[in-house]
Order: structure tokens, then C-alpha cells, then sequence
């Protein structure tokens, strides 16, 4: 069932006047790598997030979405307190660390900003982003694939608070502006000197070659993980599920040295990793991703399409889940990878859900480890019976309650989780007003989602679904993510990034 996970640690104020005016206010071929400023550090884990901050998409390796220090909102501005445009799209979910937002655009730029002012403090540009005709020139393309233009940072980066750097993974052109000379590259920013560390090609050997893998088919989407001081990322492919691409996972330490490490979704093509968690870390230790539809249409051909995958810090699989109808989500692009699976607290089980399929909307729980294999060990149940999960979802802890807020496509959906055996869900609330469908998060006493199609921010109790807040906002990306910190609401943007302020 896989090999043995070898482990690289053990687990892992006021605001003056301003809500008084709230009415108007595998081993890849690695490109030349610079040396890091610095010794590796010692504190390999992202040091605990304090007040105000969050340093990895959805608050932990988790990715439980759920904030459990920043105190609880009472007062929202009206309008946004500040509004910045910048030099691309920001599909990522903005960081937040000691007072600054940081974000990645579609312009390969990374950015920092004050969270109070909107001020841009610096910007580190590392790369020309790629435009969707490049890419869609390349073989086994062609015209109107892809929904994102140009292609640069997507996923969310990460924070080291321990050494004050700051990692993502960016497509760009290395050379002529052809589609051969598309690459994918993880890199460090340091936050002290606001310079480029190093980078690292992480597009697998093979590449651009009709039976294997063409760069340009791939889109790294989801937020990248750093867990014990190593760097994973994921891949998907552009909208439409066109051209000749698979699912990876890639691992490197984060000193940009040494071994890069994959692992391939055994499919003919597709297979893609493309929710917006990425790579879940378990208590334990092990990676959990979900896939999208792969190519087998035959029982006896499981090719890990539309499956949980478990996996080692050296991406070694250790274990599997799929559904028993997995060829039938494979031949109707109906993905269980739609959004990524997450960790329920205080617990030994993950959650999973993905599009709708011919038996509707279907949510899993089950065990983390081991996984049951095809059609086992998980309990099923509906969600989103509106329409199909995607991005990411939440959970938290209220007394003695889990609750689990899924990215439905018509609203938010809250479900009950009944942990003890045996293990089963059924649905809390789904949303009284909107359709926020946006990833969700739960931080300062509400669960805040964003409706992509009608550009708002939504707030709602986490208990009852009652919408305490609801704000305009500019337009939205798909399955966009707000983040809260530092006394600041903040919502990535079409053009770049904005915030509301919060009182306490």
C-alpha cells in the first residue's frame, strides 16, 4: 500500500473614528540556484500564528480555515477602508504578518502592504508571466483553454515566521516568448531585505514531450505548504481539462538546495490537484490531496482519478480512498478534488466533497489513516444539494459541536459532525440571505465567505447561518478567499486587493 512516511519532525483597539464614519468609509531538471542570505534554521515549523496574523492559507497546515486567537468583530466599515490596484489579478488568499498584507498577482509580483493604510511598502517582481495565447499554443492545446490571462503567481504562498521568508510557486517565460519557453519555478522572498533568495525549476524531467507532460497544460493553483521545513506544492490543469497534463505533487526544502521530490497521478493524462488547500498535513505527519477526474474508464484500470491520496514527506503514497462510482466522476469530469480535503479538530477524520454527480452533491468522512481503498471506510451523506463544492472548506469547534462550513455553489452549507462511532454528518444551516460561495473561513466569532458572482462579502453566525454582515466589494476571482487579521478584513481582488476594517 506504500512506503513507510519518513518524518522530518514530530508534528507539526480601538479603531479611532473610522466605524463612526463606517457609512462612508518525481525529480525535476532544477534551473541554476542561487545561495540562500542564510543558514538553514533551527525552528523548522512556521512558529504559531499570534494576533493578526495568518501565514498559510486557511490558518494552519490543516487547513481548518479556522482562526482561534483574533478577537471577536463587532463593527465592519460600510465601504472599504482601503482599495489597491496592482499589476495583476490576485487569485491567492492575502497574507497576513505583523501588520502587512502580503500577496502574490498574475503580474509575477509579490507584494507588501500596510494593513492599516493600503500604503504599498515594497514589491519584489520575479518573473514575466505568461499569456494564455502563448500558452494555448502549445501542442495538444489550442484556443479557449485555460480561464486565467496571463498566468503567474496563482496558488496562495506561504510565511517562515521563523526565518522571515516568504515562498510561491509563479509561471513565467524564461526566454523568447514562446510556449517552450514556459517553466514553473518555486522561490523565496526574504521580508527583511525584500529581495529574490533563490528559485527552482519544478516542471518533472520529460517535459514538453507528447507521451509524458507539456509545461504549459499544467496550472499550479492551490496554496503551497511548508511543513518541518519543506516546501509542497500542487498541479492541476487549465479550465477545460485540455492538453496533456497530470497531477504532481513536489516537494523541496526551503532552502531551495538539494532534492526535488514528486510524485506523478498514475493517469493517462489528467488526474489534476487543483482544490485550493493543496497539500493537507495530518496530526501525524503525512500529505492528503484530492484529484480531479482522471482518464481510465474501466473498474480494472484504477488510475487514482478522483481519489484521496495519502502521502509521505519524500511523496511516497502510503494509502488511497475513492468512491465506488470513481469511473463514473472520471468519465463525467465530476471531481472529488474540486475543493481539498481538510482535518476536523480534536479528531482522527478528514472531510471531503467535491462537484455534484448523478447521485447529487456528496460529502465524505472518514478515517485519516489508513485509508479503506476503493469504496470503503468513509460514511457518505448529501451537501450542497444546491450545487457542487469548490476551492476549499472550514471547520470548528462550538462547545462540544464540530461544524464543517462547505464552499457550496449555491451558499454557504454548515453540516454537524457526529465523530463518535458510528461516523456520520447532517446539514446544520445552509446560508438565510446570498449565495456566498467562496472558500470560508471562521475568525472573530463569524464565518466570512465571498459570493465571486455578485462581489460580496458575507458574515455569518457560525451556529444559526444568520448574516450579521454583508459588504460590496470589487470584482471577484473564482473561488476567492478573504482573510482577517490585524483588525483588517481582507479580499483579493480582480485588480489587486482590498480591506475592510473591523472594530472589537
Amino acid at each position: 500500500m506504500g512506503v513507510a512516511s519518513k518524518r522530518w519532525g514530530t508534528t507539526a483597539g480601538a479603531v479611532v473614528g473610522a466605524l463612526a464614519l463606517a457609512a462612508t468609509c518525481a525529480t525535476a531538471q532544477a534551473s541554476q540556484v542561487r545561495a540562500p542570505s542564510r543558514a538553514p534554521a533551527a525552528a523548522l515549523r512556521p512558529s504559531a500564528a499570534g494576533q493578526g496574523d495568518l501565514t498559510t492559507y486557511e490558518y494552519n497546515d490543516e487547513r481548518t480555515g479556522d482562526d482561534t486567537v483574533d478577537p471577536t468583530v463587532t463593527a465592519l466599515s460600510a465601504n472599504a477602508t482601503w482599495d489597491d490596484t496592482l499589476d495583476g489579478a490576485v487569485f491567492g488568499e492575502p497574507l497576513i504578518y505583523q501588520g502587512i498584507v502580503y500577496v502574490g498577482t498574475e503580474g509575477d509580483s509579490i507584494y507588501a502592504i500596510d494593513a492599516t493604510t493600503g500604503h504599498v511598502l515594497w514589491r519584489v517582481h520575479v518573473g514575466t508571466p505568461a499569456s494564455l495565447s502563448v500558452v494555448d499554443a502549445a501542442p495538444t492545446l489550442g484556443s479557449g483553454c485555460g480561464d486565467i490571462d496571463p498566468l503567474g503567481i496563482t496558488g496562495t504562498p506561504v510565511i517562515d515566521t521563523s526565518n522571515g521568508e516568504l515562498f510561491a510557486t509563479e509561471e513565467t517565460i524564461v526566454g523568447a516568448a514562446t510556449w517552450q519557453d514556459i517553466r514553473h519555478w518555486m522561490f523565496a522572498v526574504s521580508l527583511k531585505t525584500h529581495r529574490e533568495l533563490w528559485h527552482r525549476d519544478v516542471d518533472p524531467p520529460h517535459a514538453n514531450t507528447a507521451n509524458h507532460y507539456y509545461i504549459p497544460a499544467e496550472q499550479q493553483r492551490p496554496a503551497m505548504t511548508l511543513f518541518d521545513g519543506r516546501l509542497f506544492d500542487t498541479y492541476g490543469g487549465l479550465d477545460g481539462d485540455c492538453g496533456q497534463y497530470h497531477g504532481y505533487v513536489f516537494g523541496l526544502d526551503e532552502t531551495g538546495k538539494g532534492q526535488v521530490y514528486s510524485y506523478q497521478v498514475p493517469t493517462q493524462r489528467e488526474g489534476g490537484i487543483w482544490g485550493g488547500g493543496g497539500a493537507v498535513v495530518s496530526p501525524a505527519g503525512d500529505l492528503y490531496v484530492a484529484t480531479g477526474n482522471g482518464s481510465s474508464n474501466t473498474l480494472a484500470d484504477y488510475d487514482e482519478g478522483n481519489s484521496l491520496i495519502e502521502l509521505s514527506t519524500t511523496l511516497h503514497r502510503l494509502g488511497y480512498w475513492a468512491p465506488s462510482n470513481w469511473v463514473q466522476l472520471n468519465d463525467q469530469d465530476w471531481d472529488l478534488g474540486s475543493a481539498s480535503p481538510i482535518m476536523l479538530p480534536g479528531t482522527s477524520l478528514l472531510f471531503v466533497a467535491g462537484k455534484p454527480s448523478a447521485a447529487g452533491s456528496i460529502g465524505y468522512l472518514m478515517r485519516q489513516s489508513p485509508l479503506g481503498g476503493i469504496g470503503h471506510g468513509a460514511f457518505h451523506g448529501p451537501s450542497c444539494t444546491g450545487g457542487g463544492v469548490f476551492g476549499a472548506d472550514a471547520t470548528d469547534t462550538v462547545g462540544s459541536q464540530i461544524y464543517v462550513y462547505t464552499a457550496c455553489q449555491n451558499g454557504t452549507e454548515a453540516l454537524l459532525i457526529h465523530a463518535t462511532s458510528p461516523i456520520s454528518f447532517s446539514e446544520a444551516w445552509a446560508p438565510s440571505t446570498g449565495t456566498p460561495n467562496g472558500s470560508p473561513i471562521v475568525a472573530g466569532g463569524y464565518v466570512w465567505a465571498l459570493d465571486w458572482n455578485n462581489n460580496l462579502l458575507y458574515a455569518m453566525d457560525p451556529t444559526t447561518g444568520h448574516v450579521a454582515f454583508s459588504r460590496s466589494t470589487d470584482p471577484l476571482n473564482h473561488f476567492a478567499t478573504p482573510g482577517l487579521g490585524d483588525g483588517m478584513v481582507v479580499v483579493p481582488t480582480q485588480g489587486g486587493v482590498e480591506a475592510f476594517r473591523t472594530a472589537s
